[in-house]
C-alpha cells in the first residue's frame, strides 16, 4: 500500500546520505519517528523524535513552527514514513517534507550509528498547535469525504450488531486510552491501523468508527481507510 501511495502521489523521500548531508550542513530540519513508542525506544535515527503516525499532524505545528525547517518523517523501513510524510502533504502544512527512503534500516546500512532507550516524545499540542492541526484535518476529510456519525447513529449501529459487524477503534495513543474511552472500543493507534489493518478488521464490509478526542487523529486515519 504504501508504495502504491509513493508511486501515485510522488511522494518525495531522501536517502540516509543525502539526509545526513542535509544534517552536517547545519541545514533546518526536525526529524519525526513515526512509530510506536516501543519500537522507537529499541533504535532510532540521532535527533528523531518519537511521533507515531496518527500523531504527525496534531504536533508537527509546535515541533516545526518555522515554515522553512524541512520535516523528515522515518520509520523502520518504507510503509509508515510514506505514509506519514503523505498525511503531512495531504494537510497542507506549509513546510517541505520528505520521507527517509528504507528508514532506520537504510540510515543503518549506509553506515551510520543509530541511537537506542531514547526517550524524546513530541509533546501534547499547544492550543495554537491544535487549533491548526484542527483545520488541516478539515481540509482533509473534505477533500476525501471523510465521514462524521454522532453518539445516536453510533447506538443505533451497536444494537444492529447482530446483523453487520460493528468495530469501534479508539486511535489515540495506548496511554490516551488508558486514561478514559468508550466501553466497546479497541485501541488501535491511527498509524498502526493504517499499516497494519487486517490485525485490527477481520469482517469485510463491517462497520468501522474511529475515535478520537480531538478531531485530528481519527479524520486522518479514517482519510487512509
Amino acid at each position: 500500500f504504501g508504495e502504491l501511495v509513493e508511486e501515485t502521489c510522488k511522494t518525495p523521500r531522501l536517502t540516509g546520505a543525502e539526509l545526513k548531508a542535509k544534517i552536517d550542513g547545519g541545514e533546518k530540519i526536525v526529524i519525526l519517528d513515526s512509530r510506536p513508542r516501543e519500537e522507537y525506544y529499541r533504535m532510532n535515527i540521532p535527533g528523531a523524535i518519537n511521533t507515531p503516525g496518527a500523531e504527525l499532524v496534531a504536533r508537527v505545528h509546535d515541533l516545526a513552527p518555522d515554515p522553512e525547517t524541512l520535516v523528515i518523517v522515518n520509520c523502520a523501513g518504507r510503509t509508515r514514513s510514506i505514509i506519514g510524510t503523505q498525511s503531512l502533504i495531504n494537510a497542507g502544512i506549509p513546510n517541505p517534507v520528505s520521507g527517509l527512503k528504507d528508514g532506520d534500516m537504510g540510515w543503518h546500512l549506509a553506515g551510520f550509528e543509530l541511537e537506542h532507550g531514547m526517550e524524546r516524545h513530541a509533546p501534547v499540542p499547544s492550543r495554537q498547535g491544535l487549533l491548526k492541526a484542527q483545520d488541516c484535518a478539515k481540509r482533509v476529510a473534505k477533500r476525501f469525504g471523510v465521514k462524521t456519525i454522532d453518539g445516536a447513529t453510533l447506538d443505533r449501529w451497536r444494537e444492529e450488531e447482530g446483523d453487520r459487524t460493528l468495530y469501534v477503534f479508539d486511535v489515540r495513543l495506548p496511554e490516551e486510552f488508558a486514561s478514559g474511552h468508550l466501553e466497546d472500543s479497541r485501541n488501535a493507534p491511527g498509524g498502526q491501523l493504517v499499516q497494519a489493518t487486517d490485525e485490527y478488521m477481520a469482517v469485510r464490509h463491517a462497520r468501522v468508527v474511529l475515535v478520537d478526542t480531538e478531531e485530528v487523529q481519527a479524520v486522518m486515519t479514517a482519510s487512509w481507510l
